[in-house]
């Protein structure tokens, strides 16, 4: 994962601390762990975080769902509100990457002349 990609940096410091340190643990040879589909030069040394940092949540949220109903005491309802519109605005936006246009596609006329008969 070390390139020279700029760090993105979370505006919670807490949050920014977890983003650097799950950055960290990817190792440059992450493709040795998980296959990706190409997604760009930009955006390769991103989707294995990406991919990791939602395993990661996934988890994270199962547990604190098992950990409310084995001590019988729900989660902040406020905070769980939040907490689900933040995962549906990262859905959003994994959605939305999907639908840019794809320039695999693109091309230029020929300058031939007779594309334009």
């Amino acid at each position: 994962m070390r390139n020279h990609t700029p760090a993105m940096e979370c505006d919670g410091a807490l949050s920014d601390l977890v983003l650097q340190a799950a950055r960290q643990a990817i190792p440059a040879d992450y493709q040795r762990l998980i296959t990706l589909p190409a997604s760009g030069a930009k955006n390769q040394p991103l989707l294995p975080l990406l991919v990791a940092l939602i395993d990661a949540a996934q988890q994270t949220a199962k547990a604190v769902g098992d950990n409310a109903w084995d001590d019988c005491i729900p989660l902040d309802q406020k905070l769980a509100s939040q907490l689900a519109a933040q995962c549906r605005a990262i859905a959003a936006d994994i959605e939305n990457a999907a639908q840019s246009p794809d320039r695999q596609a693109w091309s230029l006329p020929s300058m031939t002349g007779k594309e334009l008969l």
